[in-house]
């Protein structure tokens, strides 16, 4: 017998999320020179104004390693959620065990794989008043997202720009 310690939320339509509690992680799929600890300290700054949900898309090395960043600061904080937003029923999760719940956006059956990220990455803006990003250059998805942020009025902080 399987027994699951996740829920898988399936929102419909209806914003059940508090956008003012809720930051989302945005990062190009391959990230140098960053570390945890960096990563952390913007986790704890927000914490400390009330976010208390992490949106995290699953896909790339700077989406993991927020993953396990949250999931550490847990016992620190343990009022944090850590929440993966999925493209489809059947996507892979890396590290199921880092994630306190799945969400899967209503309607998104009908996005084809490809349109299927930005279209997650949207709805995951569109919940967050704060981005914690790793934004190095201004082409692909992550980049795209990024500036999906800003015209949305989304608190944006970019590591990157601390690295530099």
């Amino acid at each position: 017998m399987i027994y699951w310690r996740f829920c898988v939320i399936i929102f419909d339509g209806v914003n059940m999320m508090n956008r003012k509690n809720t930051a989302v992680f945005i990062g190009h799929k391959e990230c140098f020179g960053i570390t945890k600890a960096c990563i952390k300290k913007e986790i704890i700054k927000l914490t400390e104004k009330g976010v208390t949900e992490f949106l995290n898309g699953g896909q790339g090395q700077f989406d993991r390693l927020c993953a396990l960043c949250v999931y550490e600061l847990k016992e620190c904080y343990p009022q944090i959620k850590n929440e993966i937003v999925i493209l489809y029923p059947n996507f892979r999760i890396f590290h199921q065990e880092l994630f306190d719940e799945i969400i899967y956006p209503d309607d998104f059956e009908k996005y084809h794989y490809k349109s299927a990220i930005p279209a997650r990455n949207q709805y995951m803006v569109k919940n967050a008043a704060y981005a914690i990003c790793y934004i190095t250059h201004q082409w692909g998805g992550a980049s795209k997202t990024f500036q999906t942020a800003l015209k949305n009025n989304v608190t944006v902080i970019n590591l990157a720009d601390t690295l530099a």
